[in-house]
């Protein structure tokens, strides 16, 4: 575990030099490329101002609404879908076609229906996150084989109590997958609909930053949109082995 992240902190560390050997050369202009020095200098005074922890804010905000409620409709709706075949078979067509449609094309739409608003920005991340939650949680019930299911049949479980105690389980590594892409997703989403939308975030920022020709500080934006990425990622992953420490590991039957 320690190689690996020095390994990885030794590919950061190539990437910064290479990055900073460019910016010095002048192989591209410090107004589309400043250096990373100046890219730091720009966060270090960001971190001090309100503005940035406002528009950080926003963008969490409108990441994190989107996403409950992708949560609260994808397991449910692919957990039905996933046990039962005649859901899923129903609304495998109307499934495909919304899956097809890129969130960010139906933004105009979204801005003529429901106007440049915070509930739309939420709307639009919903429909990014939605999809990744409801195919793993899909996914994850199809897991549970047919003896389980005659088992519980044979018992006669009531559906409540299987979705709860048999299918949910059997899911919830697959469900967990989803979730940790649609986290990721949801901020990135967030960030997109501020950048072509006059709704305040990281992404309103970062147009404002460039078109004032203050290309450090739009890179310390799009640098901290990284980080929390980042961030989201690792917190998923803790928050899975956690939840999922009964699973046995994935190697115990060939030890």
């Amino acid at each position: 575990m320690v190689k690996v992240r020095l390994l990885q902190l030794g590919a950061l560390a190539a990437v910064s030099l290479l990055w900073a050997l460019i910016a010095a050369v002048g192989l591209v202009s410090s107004t589309a490329l400043p250096g990373p020095a100046s890219v730091a200098a720009a966060l270090g005074d960001l971190l001090g101002s309100g503005a940035f922890w406002q528009a950080t804010g926003e963008t969490l905000r409108g990441a994190v609404t989107g996403l409950l409620v992708a949560i609260a409709v994808g397991i449910p709706v692919g957990l039905v879908t996933g046990v039962y075949a005649a859901a899923e078979e129903s609304s495998r067509l109307l499934m495909e076609i919304l899956r097809s449609f890129p969130v960010i094309a139906l933004l105009p739409v979204f801005l003529l229906v429901l106007g440049s608003t915070p509930g739309m920005k939420a709307t639009v991340v919903f429909l990014a996150c939605v999809f990744p939650v409801l195919l793993q949680a899909q996914y994850g019930a199809r897991s549970v084989s047919q003896s389980v299911h005659e088992t519980v049949r044979g018992y006669r479980i009531p559906r409540m109590l299987r979705m709860r105690r048999v299918v949910l389980p059997a899911a919830a590594p697959s469900i967990m997958t989803g979730l940790r892409l649609a986290a990721t997703t949801s901020v990135l989403v967030s960030i997109g609909v501020e950048v072509l939308t006059t709704l305040p975030g990281m992404g309103h920022m970062i147009m404002e930053s460039q078109q004032a020709g203050a290309s450090a500080e739009a890179y310390a934006y799009i640098l901290t949109a990284g980080a929390i990425g980042y961030t989201i990622t690792l917190l998923a992953q803790r928050a899975e082995r956690r939840l999922l420490r009964w699973r046995p590991p994935a190697h115990a039957g060939e030890e």
